[in-house]
């Protein structure tokens, strides 16, 4: 998300009082899973926070004092393909003009002040995305991954994969790509869940939810960071986080391998 300058501390407060009232709400609970900045239709938007349950999607939308509504309706759009829900959570001299131009599925919350016993009020809640598409969804899952848990076999692009997929049912995709989404953020949200477990959900705490945090084991050899076998474990992308640092060159054969798909 493109931010003014200075509005770096406004948006991980909203997204700290969003999670906290989820969490109050018991719209959020130890077993949903979620992600900041959650990467969307081929790097065109990022959601704020995308939240995973059994279920369904919901991604949300922060613009704080200093956002503008330019880009809205262009992300709301992305969201709603790849969501069941979508909201936006929005600071009150916005408020307005989000009722006036926001289709009646997107749920509004307004951030009515961070010093305030309860800073968002729920202006009307999320209806189901009339627009959602599964097909879209699957963009989330790596192809090698997609097709064990679609069980497509055959050495196949992306383009092929998803093909045939689209001849899957609407529910198989989506539980694919759930599954995925609880596997590769549910460890991160756990440990989110467990540092605030008795008090409530600060800024800070947003360091939990980053994919690679530089991790106190981290071993650092010259300008490369290797992360230690504890940090990686489990992370598909740990091969590429890998390299990072490394002076420009030909390009290592397993992050050749990692691009091909």
């Amino acid at each position: 998300m493109t931010r003014r300058v200075g509005d770096d501390r406004a948006e991980p407060k909203a997204k700290a009082a969003l999670l906290d009232f989820l969490r109050s709400t018991g719209e959020l609970s130890s077993q949903s899973s979620l992600t900041a900045e959650l990467i969307l239709d081929n790097y065109k938007v990022r959601a704020d926070v995308a939240v995973c349950d059994r279920n369904d999607l919901h991604c949300y939308e922060i613009k704080t004092d200093r956002d503008t509504l330019v880009r809205l309706d262009g992300q709301l759009e992305v969201y709603a393909r790849h969501a069941d829900f979508v909201t936006v959570v929005a600071a009150t001299r916005h408020i307005n003009a989000i009722m006036s131009r926001v289709e009646p599925h997107v749920g509004i919350f307004e951030m009515v002040g961070f010093d305030c016993a309860n800073p968002l009020r729920v202006v009307r809640k999320a209806t189901r995305s009339p627009t959602f598409d599964a097909n879209a969804l699957l963009s989330l899952v790596p192809v090698k991954d997609l097709q064990s848990r679609l069980a497509i076999h055959g050495r196949l692009r992306r383009c092929e994969v998803v093909a045939e997929a689209a001849e899957l049912t609407v529910e198989k995709k989506k539980q694919a790509v759930l599954a995925f989404f609880a596997e590769r953020y549910g460890p991160n949200s756990r440990a989110l869940w467990r540092a605030a477990r008795r008090r409530k959900i600060r800024p800070s705490d947003l360091s939990f939810l980053r994919r690679w945090g530089q991790e106190a084991d981290a071993i650092k050899d010259g300008n490369v960071v290797q992360v230690s076998p504890p940090a990686s474990r489990g992370w598909s992308d740990a091969a590429v986080y890998s390299h990072v640092g490394k002076s420009f060159g030909p390009m290592p054969d397993e992050l050749r391998a990692l691009l091909a798909d």
